[in-house]
């Protein structure tokens, strides 16, 4: 099934540290599509990523998972906290 993950994140990051999660982040063959830009009303980090997954909680897992990966030079996940998550079947 294909899931839409979307995750707010509260964290100071630049805008080029967000292109480069994004740029990592999408060579991983679980993930089929993320974006990494900012959300309009707080300008806080917001992940957006379409990923094949058998359920809910592996969707979820298999992002956070990525975005670990590939931002942990970065410190935007040490430096992070989660705001919001919202997983949608599509």
């Amino acid at each position: 099934m294909w899931y839409r993950v979307e995750i707010r994140v509260r964290s100071e990051a630049e805008d080029d540290v967000l292109r480069e999660v994004q740029l990592l982040a999408n060579t991983y063959a679980i993930v089929d599509v993320l974006e990494a830009s900012r959300d309009p009303g707080s300008e806080d980090p917001l992940i957006t990523a379409r990923i094949d997954a058998p359920n809910v909680q592996a969707a979820l897992g298999a992002v956070l998972t990525v975005l670990s990966q590939t931002s942990g030079h970065t410190g935007l996940a040490e430096a992070g906290s989660v705001r919001s998550v919202v997983v949608e079947r599509e």
